[in-house]
Protein backbone atom coordinates (compact mmCIF):
# COMPACT_ATOMS: atom_id res chain seq x y z
CA UNK A 1 0.00 0.00 0.00
CA UNK A 2 0.96 3.70 -0.48
CA UNK A 3 1.41 6.17 2.21
CA UNK A 4 1.80 10.08 2.11
CA UNK A 5 5.98 9.05 1.05
CA UNK A 6 4.71 8.39 -2.23
CA UNK A 7 1.32 9.89 -2.48
CA UNK A 8 2.95 13.43 -2.24
CA UNK A 9 1.25 16.85 -2.65
CA UNK A 10 2.02 17.15 -6.10
CA UNK A 11 -0.50 13.38 -6.59
CA UNK A 12 -2.55 13.92 -4.21
CA UNK A 13 -3.56 17.93 -5.99
CA UNK A 14 -3.09 16.05 -9.45
CA UNK A 15 -5.76 13.94 -8.19
CA UNK A 16 -7.98 16.55 -6.81
CA UNK A 17 -7.14 18.71 -10.01
CA UNK A 18 -8.48 16.03 -12.12
CA UNK A 19 -11.90 15.28 -10.20
CA UNK A 20 -12.31 18.88 -9.96
CA UNK A 21 -12.38 19.39 -13.51
CA UNK A 22 -14.35 16.22 -14.03
CA UNK A 23 -17.01 17.17 -11.20
CA UNK A 24 -17.12 21.06 -12.62
CA UNK A 25 -15.81 22.08 -9.34
CA UNK A 26 -16.13 26.48 -9.02
CA UNK A 27 -15.43 27.92 -6.01
CA UNK A 28 -13.45 27.40 -2.94
CA UNK A 29 -15.94 25.62 -0.72
CA UNK A 30 -16.65 22.61 -3.20
CA UNK A 31 -12.44 22.40 -3.91
CA UNK A 32 -12.07 21.57 0.05
CA UNK A 33 -14.87 19.35 0.34
CA UNK A 34 -13.77 17.52 -2.37
CA UNK A 35 -9.58 17.77 -0.87
CA UNK A 36 -11.65 16.14 1.95
CA UNK A 37 -13.11 13.39 0.68
CA UNK A 38 -10.35 12.19 -1.42
CA UNK A 39 -7.57 12.44 1.78
CA UNK A 40 -10.55 10.96 4.08
CA UNK A 41 -10.71 8.27 1.21
CA UNK A 42 -6.55 7.28 1.07
CA UNK A 43 -7.44 6.93 4.82
CA UNK A 44 -10.05 4.99 5.23
CA UNK A 45 -8.29 2.68 2.63
CA UNK A 46 -4.92 2.29 4.51
CA UNK A 47 -2.92 4.55 2.55
CA UNK A 48 -3.08 7.81 5.14
CA UNK A 49 -2.55 6.76 8.54
CA UNK A 50 -2.80 8.78 12.31
CA UNK A 51 1.48 8.68 11.65
CA UNK A 52 1.42 11.59 9.46
CA UNK A 53 0.30 14.57 9.24
CA UNK A 54 -2.73 14.42 7.34
CA UNK A 55 -4.14 17.78 8.58
CA UNK A 56 -1.02 19.96 7.59
CA UNK A 57 -2.01 18.12 3.68
CA UNK A 58 -5.64 18.77 4.06
CA UNK A 59 -4.14 22.39 4.72
CA UNK A 60 -1.77 22.79 1.86
CA UNK A 61 -4.11 21.39 -0.61
CA UNK A 62 -7.20 23.65 0.90
CA UNK A 63 -4.58 26.09 -0.47
CA UNK A 64 -3.96 25.19 -3.52
CA UNK A 65 -7.56 26.38 -4.70
CA UNK A 66 -5.48 29.52 -6.58
CA UNK A 67 -3.41 26.69 -8.30
CA UNK A 68 -5.77 24.67 -9.28
CA UNK A 69 -7.84 28.35 -10.77
CA UNK A 70 -4.55 29.50 -12.73
CA UNK A 71 -3.95 26.26 -14.23
CA UNK A 72 -7.89 25.61 -15.12
CA UNK A 73 -7.78 28.80 -16.51
CA UNK A 74 -11.15 30.55 -18.10
CA UNK A 75 -13.35 28.35 -19.69
CA UNK A 76 -14.05 30.21 -23.51
CA UNK A 77 -17.67 30.11 -24.63
CA UNK A 78 -16.89 28.40 -27.52
CA UNK A 79 -15.42 25.32 -24.89
CA UNK A 80 -18.56 25.66 -22.72
CA UNK A 81 -20.84 25.06 -26.23
CA UNK A 82 -18.79 22.45 -27.54
CA UNK A 83 -20.25 19.46 -27.87
CA UNK A 84 -18.08 16.52 -26.08
CA UNK A 85 -19.36 13.93 -28.40
CA UNK A 86 -17.56 15.88 -31.10
CA UNK A 87 -15.11 18.77 -29.59
CA UNK A 88 -13.68 21.00 -32.08
CA UNK A 89 -16.31 20.27 -34.78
Amino acid sequence: MANLDTLNRAELFDEVAELARAQGISDQAEWNELVDEVLDSHFNIGELNDDQDIEGMREVLHLAWNEYQRESGPESSAAIAEDPREPHA
